[in-house]
């Protein structure tokens, strides 16, 4: 199954054919991709002046037109061209949400949030590599006039796969973010692992609070794909179908009572919605397929 999750970022994220291309710039100078306005201040995404074979990929922060703090972001690009794109949930960001691909190699997607009515701030989440993806995520926090690196992850060796999702609607005082991160256990008898965390910001410390999901003010959203007896025949379930590729075999007992001593296939969501929008692509994939959403408290 490991060899399955093995893409090139073109072919995971889709064909860059028809979508906007950036040029490079005459001059030798930043190329922003991307703005958010963030109260006085503006947050760019952008690739820097390459040098050699290397252009950093930067969170800008400017006032009154002048750039007056940076943050460079784990992965390079390999040129001051992009394309545009929708990210895709395995590929690490909210599904939906504009990300910018750099050749086959670098794809780097940023959301604006509140974490507190006066606390804006910009996640980002990168994909890169050709055969093993791996994934960083950087919440980036503007205070007194300076970029904060208030929180960050870094995908490590072996088969890992992770994304962050914001809990929360635009225009709330207050938003979350949900950290997934899993290992694919290449041994096909072994259920896999997958933990989330809640990101919350904590005004009077000024910084990020990491909480276990499911909490009891936040439960998770389980799409239950269908229970098994052991972890191989829910891989095989898996492997049956190109529309169940995406989803985790779990073991159930972490995330249904009663249920010790049995794997299920499925994913959990920090939302109702999200799950609920997965159970219905599943089921336009593959119809009759089982598919519950199920509520998973502490």
């Amino acid at each position: 199954m490991v060899a399955q999750r093995r893409w090139s970022i073109v072919s995971l994220i889709g064909s860059t054919a028809g979508l906007m291309l950036i040029p490079v710039p005459a001059a030798s100078a930043d190329r922003v991709l991307e703005t958010f306005r963030a109260g006085q201040f503006v947050l760019d995404l952008a690739i820097a002046e390459c040098r050699s074979s290397e252009c950093p990929i930067v969170v800008r922060l400017r006032r009154d037109g002048r750039v007056i703090d940076r943050v460079t972001l784990p992965f390079a690009a390999s040129s001051q061209r992009a394309n545009a794109q929708a990210a895709d949930w395995l590929w690490g960001a909210d599904a939906g949400r504009k990300a910018w691909v750099n050749g086959e190699y670098v794809a780097t997607a940023a959301r604006l949030l509140q974490l507190a009515r006066s606390t804006p701030a910009l996640l980002v989440s990168q994909l890169a590599g050709f055969d093993h993806l791996k994934r960083n995520h950087v919440l980036i926090v503007p205070r007194a006039g300076k970029l904060v690196l208030a929180w960050k992850a870094q995908e490590g060796a072996g088969p890992t796969w992770s994304a962050t999702e914001i809990i929360g609607s635009p225009g709330n005082d207050r938003q979350d973010v949900a950290y997934f991160h899993g290992f694919f256990d290449p041994d096909e008898d072994t259920a896999e692992r997958l933990d989330v965390i809640r990101l919350r910001w904590n005004a009077t410390a000024a910084r990020v609070q990491e909480t276990p999901l499911p909490a009891p003010t936040m439960p998770l959203h389980l799409l239950d794909l269908g229970t098994h007896d052991t972890a191989m025949q829910a891989r095989n379930a898996r492997a049956a179908s190109n529309c169940l590729w995406a989803y985790w075999v779990l073991d159930a007992g972490r995330f249904r009572a009663g249920a010790d001593r049995k794997v299920l296939l499925g994913m959990p969501y920090a939302t109702h919605a999200a799950a609920e929008k997965a159970a219905r692509s599943v089921q336009r994939c593959l119809p009759g397929a089982h598919a519950r959403i199920v509520t998973v408290t502490p």
